[in-house]
């Protein structure tokens, strides 16, 4: 099949991976796949169709002329501001079968050019539900994945004190300060190792509220580093549409803490796999850090059974070839 991946992210997270590794995947399997998206994006050294912006009308019309001469089976994109100028550039081009992928747990308003979308991938059963007012003419779960020749499963035993991990975007919604609060009433036994980067003058927010605090801000780290020096991760999340860090960590041999909102409920769907408590508790929040701190036993069912988890159900050479599977049966073939 001819592709053509669509991503106008500028900044590298979870989701520039995420298509990263499904343009490298989809061409070992000898597809043909093309780039679009920001000249100075993540994904620059894979791009191979540049557009200036996500929503302009020279981007839509130079996209348009590209798809009339490519021939593209399949066109997906991964980004919701990039829905629109994607939809209106396939306008009455047929061959082409229309694929979003929807992130995010927020209700998705209805527009006109929808109705050329072919068909919708929702990584989790809560995110296809918010697709309902759109009548979808195709949907289907198919959940995001982690690469297991990355993440090696080296559990290991707790370090004194405990560090608890704490990775990804800085923001007031990741529940940062919940995790603070939540140090606050653990003893210092404790200490909270934060990694990723935000708005600065918030982290600097951040800094002055744990003053005293064993805590710990390393910026942007390597995340396999990062695990092996974690002897518990935490997601706080007030809400969560997935939760890519916990595959990661399951995978690596990491007991996992998340908030029961959102993606985490469906990877940690089983106390075998992780404790979940509710968002914005840090009471809660620290029980759970103290508890699955003093039980080793339990620590080592978690890991064994989440890693298998992992294995099962969020392993890329299993997710993939359901996407490639989905564009299949999109087309015909």
């Amino acid at each position: 099949m001819r592709i053509l991946q669509v991503s106008s992210a500028e900044n590298w997270g979870g989701g520039e991976t995420h298509v990263s590794q499904l343009v490298k995947s989809l061409r070992n399997c000898g597809h043909d796949v093309v780039v679009a998206g920001r000249p100075n994006s993540p994904l620059k050294a894979q791009i191979e169709l540049p557009f200036l912006n996500s929503a302009d009308f020279i981007t839509a019309v130079r996209l348009r002329r590209r798809l009339k001469e490519a021939r593209f089976d399949i066109i997906h994109a991964h980004v919701a501001r990039d829905y629109t100028i994607v939809a209106a550039a396939a306008w009455k081009i047929p061959r082409a079968k229309v694929v979003f992928t929807r992130h995010l747990l927020h209700p998705i308003r209805r527009h006109l050019f929808y109705r050329r979308v072919d068909a919708w991938i929702a990584p989790t059963s809560q995110i296809l539900e918010t697709l309902a007012p759109l009548a979808p003419k195709t949907s289907e779960i198919i959940p995001n994945w982690v690469d297991l020749e990355q993440f090696l499963f080296r559990p290991h035993p707790l370090h004194r004190p405990v560090k608890i991990g704490l990775l990804g975007q800085v923001s007031p919604h990741k529940g940062h300060e919940d995790a603070i609060e939540a140090l606050r009433r653990l003893d210092g036994n404790f200490r909270l190792v934060v990694a990723g980067k935000g708005d600065a003058s918030y982290e600097k927010e951040l800094q002055k509220k744990a003053a005293g605090l064993p805590l710990e801000f390393l910026g942007f780290v390597s995340r396999t580093d990062f695990f092996q020096k974690t002897d518990l991760l935490i997601l706080p999340s007030w809400q969560e549409p997935f939760g890519i860090v916990l595959l990661e960590a399951m995978a690596s041999g990491i007991p996992v803490i998340a908030t029961n909102r959102g993606g985490p409920t469906e990877i940690i769907s089983s106390p075998l796999y992780g404790v979940l408590v509710p968002p914005r508790d840090p009471c809660a929040l620290a029980n759970a850090i103290r508890s699955l701190a003093a039980d080793e036993e339990r620590r080592s069912a978690i890991v064994r059974n989440a890693r298998d988890r992992v294995e099962k159900h969020f392993d890329i050479r299993i997710v993939v070839p359901q996407i490639e599977d989905f564009y299949k049966r999109l087309t015909g073939d």
